[in-house]
């Protein structure tokens, strides 16, 4: 079998994660493009949300961590300015552990 998913959702997806779909059958692989495109987030809306409106964290399960963010006040502008920085990287990283959370599941029930 082959990967039969639209190049731009591949782009993003981990190598062990290509592989597994690779071997599934296309009705298996759009199960999983559904789901991802369901629980996966926006890089750009995250660092949209970390400038304008700083609740990124919350959304990307990090919950803890945002509540202290705004108990520092955004560390004084310090930590607000590392969070634009790092935040689309770290949707990025949640996406990737959303798509491997997935194909386990998958996995798991096959």
């Amino acid at each position: 079998m082959s990967l039969e998913i639209e190049s731009s959702i591949a782009d993003h997806l981990p190598a062990m994660v290509k592989e597994a779909l690779s071997k599934l059958p296309s009705e298996k692989q759009a199960m999983f493009v559904e789901e991802f495109g369901r629980k996966s987030k926006s890089p750009v809306l995250m660092l949209v949300l970390a400038i304008f409106f700083p609740i990124q964290l919350i959304l990307l399960g990090k919950i803890g961590l945002q509540i202290a963010f705004w108990f520092t006040l955004g560390g004084f502008g310090i930590w607000w300015f590392i969070e634009v920085c790092l935040a689309m990287k770290r949707t990025r990283e949640f996406n990737e552990d959303v798509a491997k959370g997935i194909i386990r599941d998958m996995k798991v029930m096959s």
